[in-house]
């Protein structure tokens, strides 16, 4: 049978993509969302410390690691924060050169208060869980998957904590009012031309927890852990699956300026993920293939009123093909007076590049780039 000229031309363009394209569509899905969804940097303090301090209060936003350590404030404290943070990414593909960068500023609120000098409540409203991916055109064909793209899962966590301390010991319970705002967005195209972006978006809600211990072991160390429950949740458009997270956290107290923290973190996402209904999300962007395993590291010294800061944090990738992504951080503290201090820290997340060759040359190449800055403000009452 002969074909017409669209027709040959619709097969050449299925011969020319159908052998790399599942390697392609890897190449996209591994590189994009890199470290899977939670979004660790809850605030200023944190973020320089890769989230590592759990087991030592620097803050009220100690309420995003482990809650059962806030009974190491003195009194009621607030902390406000903001982070910009963006990622870039750059793609080679078949020589056609395109680049992707989403910013967005991202706000946190935590308050701690003692009830008396065994209870204390403090209230946590932060982002938690968050993915903003612009996938390029990927082939010229005529399948929605393939065209440009972008989806943007946020969840932002409303979390209540009440925690007892007696002597050594801290516990906490938490409760998460969990709000997920989503958006999709996708080009419609035939095979010649493109009519315009369709979108989805709304959003809809759950409920989580969270379980957390703290044990002062001598005046030189402190030890904390932390369990948050898994989630189902969604509507009509969406639905989110989030995994259970259990962390432990170190602190050791070297001197009487210096200290050193230390965390492990395990995400289980094997198996969960976020589903929308009018996406088969076909790479896996948004599905957890294996759980991630989080290690951080960081230090921090006191000199007069400033506080130095520094870190380093490596997370697995949640997708098929895995791999680490490293970041690394610094901080500065400066205290106005004993009630209030400003916190600014900057990081940059390093990124594996990804390439595919046909043996004589390059045929698909993408590298991505991170960089956030976080601004917080904490004040104590009393």
């Amino acid at each position: 049978m002969l074909l017409s000229t669209p027709q040959r031309l619709f097969a050449m363009h299925i011969r020319m993509y159908s052998r790399p394209l599942p390697f392609i569509l890897a190449l996209v899905s591994s590189s994009s969302y890199a470290t899977g969804l939670n979004f660790w940097e809850s605030s200023a303090s944190n973020s320089a410390l890769a989230s590592a301090n759990g087991a030592k209060a620097i803050d009220a936003s100690i309420l995003a690691t482990a809650p059962s350590s806030m009974t190491q404030l003195k009194g009621t404290t607030v902390t406000a924060n903001v982070t910009y943070y963006q990622v870039t990414t750059d793609y080679n593909i078949f020589g056609k050169q395109s680049q992707k960068s989403q910013a967005s500023p991202i706000p946190a609120g935590f308050m701690v208060t003692p009830i008396n000098d065994k209870w204390y409540f403090g209230l946590a409203a932060y982002s938690r869980t968050a993915a903003d991916i612009s996938l390029p055109d990927l082939a010229p064909l005529p399948i929605s998957e393939l065209r440009e793209t972008r989806v943007r899962p946020i969840v932002v966590s409303l979390a209540p904590s009440v925690a007892y301390r007696h002597n050594d010991v801290s516990i906490a319970l938490t409760a998460e009012y969990l709000y997920g705002d989503y958006l999709l967005e996708q080009q419609n195209c035939g095979l010649f031309q493109c009519n315009g972006t369709t979108e989805t978006s709304g959003n809809t809600s759950g409920w989580s927890g969270a379980l957390s211990a703290t044990w002062a072991v001598n005046q030189a160390m402190t030890l904390a852990i932390a369990h948050r429950f898994d989630s189902q949740f969604g509507d009509d458009e969406i639905q989110f699956q989030l995994p259970s997270i259990t962390s432990v956290y170190g602190t050791i107290q070297i001197n009487e300026q210096l200290q050193w923290h230390n965390t492990f973190s395990l995400s289980r996402w094997n198996g969960q993920g976020i589903h929308y209904q009018n996406y088969s999300d076909p790479v896996g962007l948004l599905r957890g293939h294996r759980h991630s395993k989080r290690a951080g590291t960081s230090m921090s010294y006191d000199w007069d009123k400033l506080t130095l800061r520094g870190g380093l944090s490596i997370d697995e990738a949640i997708d098929s093909y895995g791999g680490n992504d490293i970041r690394y951080r610094i901080g500065l503290a400066y205290r106005f007076t004993q009630r209030l201090t400003l916190d600014v820290t900057g990081f940059k997340e390093d990124y594996a590049e990804k390439q595919f060759s046909d043996g004589k040359q390059t045929l698909v190449n993408v590298s991505n780039n991170g960089v956030g800055v976080s601004v917080g403000i904490s004040y104590q009452f009393n």
